[in-house]
């Protein structure tokens, strides 16, 4: 028992690590995420120079470094609603683009996962579909604040800010301020988003179940437990829905 709650509490912490960055990182071999890609991509030539990159300007071109390319996206993860910035290189663009002309990013949301070791050179990265969205769903992702990654990478603002307000980390600190106990601002959004894709029925069992009038009244300590009764009443209402799609033979 000891043993698996070392395990489980360590694979919280890196749960919470990962919340509480702008990045969305896959460190480890294995590594997967579920995102939904919103926005353009946004390309940077650079170097790598003394363990990090750096724009790849005349002086290091002409310091003789090599030149690779680096490019971000903002993602939405869907358990959440909250908006992560992903960093990859250009084999990883190349097969993205070859996924989007195949699916479209906006209508699915694709499953990311690594394949090498921390600092493999040899690492690569599959997408793979997840599950289709529904139109409302689209809607719901694609109206998510997205960080300015242009001034992310120039080092303006806090952390990135979303477009047209604060960053998502400027939130949590405002929440973790008020000490109130309630969920933060960008989860309950999140909450929000997924609970607006669904039937009105599915928002009114979330309420009764954990006892609220509003999303955003939620406590903290509630979190994990929405979250997973969310990913329930999604289970549920997508039942249906492929039931429809099947043909009827009597047609």
């Amino acid at each position: 028992m000891a043993t698996n709650m070392w395990e489980q509490t360590e694979e919280m912490a890196k749960k919470h690590d990962a919340d509480s960055s702008t990045w969305l990182k896959l460190a480890n071999d294995e590594d997967k995420a579920v995102v939904v890609f919103l926005g353009e991509p946004y390309p940077r030539e650079v170097s790598f120079v003394d363990g990090k990159y750096v724009p790849a300007d005349d002086a290091v071109r002409a310091a003789g470094h090599k030149v690779s390319l680096r490019v971000a996206y903002n993602v939405a993860l869907p358990e959440t609603g909250e908006v992560k910035v992903l960093e990859q290189g250009v084999m990883f663009f190349k097969d993205l683009v070859r996924v989007r002309e195949k699916y479209g990013l906006e209508k699915w949301a694709f499953e990311i996962q690594r394949h090498g070791a921390a600092k493999d050179p040899k690492t690569t990265y599959s997408i793979l579909p997840e599950h289709q969205l529904s139109v409302e769903q689209q809607k719901a992702f694609q109206a998510l604040p997205q960080h300015d990654l242009a001034k992310l990478y120039s080092g303006e603002g806090d952390s990135g800010g979303a477009k047209g307000g604060q960053s998502l980390d400027s939130y949590d600190k405002k929440s973790d301020a008020k000490g109130d106990g309630t969920v933060a601002p960008n989860v309950a959004q999140g909450l929000v988003t997924a609970l607006k894709a669904l039937p009105r029925e599915a928002t009114d069992k979330f309420l009764a179940k954990f006892g609220v009038q509003r999303i955003k009244d939620l406590p903290t300590s509630q979190v994990e437990k929405a979250r997973a009764f969310v990913e329930q009443l999604q289970t549920e209402s997508a039942a249906p829905a492929a039931a429809e799609t099947e043909v009827d033979p009597f047609a």
